[in-house]
């Protein structure tokens, strides 16, 4: 077994060594061949197939750049990113030698002072979103409210201040000088305004004229006044401006003729008569006077009764009624007597028909006289005359029977007012 192995053994390194020979010897018989070089990708470990990126025509020559689904990347190209060029963000042709960060390709505007994560107030769909930058300037105190929430970045934050948002000013006037000294109706600064101009402008307003300004409690804006330009009042300024209304409408009452206010003596305190509805028509409350107009009264001109002035018109009815009085001829009201005061008789609804009644003097539509008489002269038979009165000459009445009949009365006399004295009620037994 031993001389086996020893003689296979002694074969194969036999065989060995006559391959070696064979093989230096056709080594010397042809020339050596050089290794080919390896093949180098200029982008890198890619493993994603030339012919995505490349055309076969021209290697400079790039494919459109949807070819490519960059969402295997891991960094999907969404929004604003979708129309950059390949080369804008990978500068290195090593593609997998660039920065996801967004600082990796955009220039910190802020320095540094909001911090390194851009998205929390950018995003790919646009640098400016005035949406959510709305709802993130909220925490900083100012929120973007009204025309604000429409303003570009820069508009506020500018000049030195450019991306610097930390420090800005909030005060309106920082960003609205140029509109405190531009606006002349009314003139901010001849006028003496003051730079907080959230007492007049809200951001709210569709244009800086578009003020709000609540004018004091002391004089409110109401009726007619609301409508008016500051400068109609404040033609002086907007300091100490009389509140009284003679001081604006002075042209006004002195204009008046129906009635005319100068002649008439009228006081100068417009709102006794007038309101800030309205001129025109008066809404004077005459009950303040001790005269309340009540019935005719009420749609009656003013100078009707107001015939010498305002001040210390008479209020009796017979200032005014004379002409009625003295023109009444049934009764006549001259010749009967008849006292001045017609409120004994009238009422202030007409002077026709009298409210006068008879029945507290001597009843004539009560107890026995009711319906025995047609008209006044009945009893009253001296024309004209009603503070005279004749009894005998109703009834069916002769002085003889009628002494007879008062022989036992004290005092009797065969007179109507004798008659009065003892039947003021007109009854037998009075």
């Amino acid at each position: 077994m031993t001389l086996v192995r020893a003689h296979l053994m002694t074969c194969l390194c036999l065989t060995i060594c006559l391959a070696l020979v064979a093989g230096n010897s056709a080594a010397q018989d042809s020339p050596a061949v050089p290794a080919a070089p390896a093949a180098v990708n200029p982008h890198g470990p890619l493993t994603v197939d030339c012919h995505h990126c490349h055309q076969e025509g021209s290697w400079e020559a790039p494919r459109a750049q949807q070819a490519f689904d960059h969402s295997t990347t891991g960094f999907p190209l969404e929004g604003r990113h979708r129309g950059v060029a390949c080369r804008d963000c990978h500068q290195d042709p090593r593609f997998a030698f660039v920065g996801t960060a967004c600082a990796d390709c955009h220039d910190d505007w802020h320095r540094g002072q909001l911090g390194l994560d851009c998205q929390e107030c950018h995003s790919p769909r646009a640098w400016v979103e005035p949406g959510r930058q709305g709802r993130d300037h909220d925490a900083t105190g100012f929120p973007l409210v009204g025309a604000h929430s429409r303003v570009d970045c820069d508009a506020c934050h500018q000049g030195p201040l450019a991306g610097d948002f930390v420090g800005t000013p909030t005060d309106c006037y920082f960003c609205h000088a140029e509109n405190f000294a531009a606006t002349t109706n009314p003139d901010h600064q001849a006028s003496g305004f003051g730079t907080d101009c959230r007492e007049c402008h809200s951001p709210y307003a569709s244009t800086w004229g578009g003020g709000d300004f609540t004018h004091p409690a002391s004089f409110p804006l109401v009726g007619g006044h609301a409508g008016l330009e500051c400068a109609q009042c404040h033609t002086a300024g907007f300091g100490g401006a009389v509140p009284d209304c003679y001081a604006c409408h002075q042209t006004d009452y002195e204009a008046v003729a129906d009635p005319d206010h100068v002649d008439a003596g009228f006081p100068t305190q417009c709102v006794v008569c007038h309101s800030s509805t309205a001129w025109s028509p008066a809404s004077f409350n005459h009950d303040v006077t001790g005269f309340a107009l009540t019935g005719a009264h009420r749609s009656a001109d003013c100078a009707a009764c107001h015939t010498s002035g305002y001040t210390g018109t008479p209020s009796d009815c017979y200032a005014c009624h004379q002409a009625d009085f003295e023109g009444t001829t049934d009764p006549d009201h001259l010749t009967s007597g008849f006292g001045t005061d017609c409120a004994a008789c009238h009422g202030t609804t007409a002077w026709e028909p009298s409210t006068w009644d008879h029945d507290p003097l001597f009843p004539i539509t009560t107890g026995r006289h009711a319906n025995e008489w047609v008209s006044c002269a009945d009893c009253h038979v001296v024309a004209g005359n009603y503070s005279t009165f004749e009894c005998i000459f109703c009834h069916e009445h002769n002085q003889t029977d009628m002494d007879r009949k008062h022989d036992e009365e004290n005092g009797y006399q065969f007179l109507s007012t004798a008659c009065l004295d003892c039947h003021p009620r007109g009854e037998e037994n009075d």
